[in-house]
């Protein structure tokens, strides 16, 4: 009978000296990996600034690259931007930013308050506030980017005239798709000092803002910011029950004029009449007699109306009844982005 062979001896202590050559090797190649990309970050990011100085200029003070050895961001001691004729000038606080290295085309951000913008043509300056706001950014595939800001207690002033405007909550979302841009935005709360509603003490009100652009780099963002789009929904939010929703495309020409097919809903028409008769009574018999005038259509609750109106070159019709005109619109700072 033969002996039996015998079992070669395990050695542990091999092993794991071998698994911990492994692991430094690991950390090694990996923390290497980390500041060869904080070094091209930091590069695309100085590359960003000099390929914007055809219309902007851009500064990032202070700047670096931390968050090893998970996370990856750009840190600045403040932002600094300007118009390369000089015109205008915006001054923030500091930046962070971090993006998770396993997705690096997520990227949060934040910027301290305030923020402010000198306008050299005036000499105004304003000053936007505000508390808890944070920026998320998707870079790429270039026909998916969006943008999204949230912020609390957000507050807009201008120089020695004080506030001008002021919400409790703020948040504004857009997002490329294909060649179109979608614009969305809902302050709540928002309360507009009288100077910029011709002496008119307005409530404080919400506002949901849900629009398609057209054609953004080829037209909205040109010289002079034209194209069409579409208005998914726009609503004057009085309560949050109560209200006006405006809905249709739209089309904006070289002049600034709006014109558009557009269905207007009013929710709870006492209460929207009532706030109008206070707001602007002068306004208020056309209101209401354009109120009167329009049947309620089947199936509406009785406290709501549906209007049809016709926007031509700034002139608002109801039917064939010309009810007013809408100013030219200025979108020329949109061909600054």
């Amino acid at each position: 009978m033969s002996a039996p062979e015998k079992k070669p001896s395990y050695n542990a202590g091999r092993r794991i000296r071998w698994l911990l050559v492994a692991v430094v090797v690991v950390a090694i190649a990996y923390t290497a990996g980390w500041f060869w990309a904080a070094g091209q970050v930091d590069a695309a990011v100085d590359a960003f600034e000099a390929n914007r100085s055809d219309r902007i200029e851009i500064a990032c003070p202070g700047q670096q690259v931390r968050g090893y050895p998970f996370r990856i961001g750009v840190f600045c001691d403040r932002l600094e931007l300007a118009t390369a004729d000089g015109q205008i000038d915006v001054s923030g606080g500091a930046v962070r930013s971090a993006a998770q290295v396993y997705d690096p085309r997520t990227i949060i951000a934040e910027l301290d308050a305030p923020v402010v913008v000198r306008d050299a043509a005036t000499g105004r300056s304003y000053t936007l506030t505000w508390d808890n706001a944070r920026t998320s950014l998707v870079t790429a595939p270039t026909d998916a980017q969006r943008v999204g800001i949230e912020a609390e207690q957000a507050a807009l002033s201008a120089g020695e005239q004080g506030r001008l405007a002021a919400a409790d909550r703020f948040s504004l979302f857009a997002r490329m798709q294909g060649t179109a841009l979608d614009i969305a935005a809902r302050p709540r709360g928002l309360s507009l000092d009288p100077s910029l509603t011709a002496g008119r003490a307005l409530p404080a009100v919400g506002l949901d803002i849900d629009v398609r652009l057209d054609d953004w780099q080829t037209d909205w963002a040109g010289p002079v910011p034209q194209g069409s789009g579409t208005a998914n929904r726009l609503a004057l939010l009085l309560t949050d029950d109560r209200g006006i929703i405006v809905e249709g495309p739209f089309s904006l020409s070289a002049e600034g004029l709006l014109s558009g097919e557009f269905s207007v809903r009013v929710v709870d028409v006492p209460g929207v009449l009532a706030v109008a008769r206070e707001t602007f009574p002068e306004f208020a018999p056309q209101i209401e007699a354009m109120a009167a005038s329009t049947p309620t259509q089947e199936g509406e609750p009785e406290d709501e109306l549906t209007i049809s109106l016709t926007v031509r070159e700034g002139r608002v019709f109801a039917g064939i009844i010309p009810v007013g005109r809408i100013p030219p619109l200025r979108l020329g700072g949109l061909s600054a982005l």
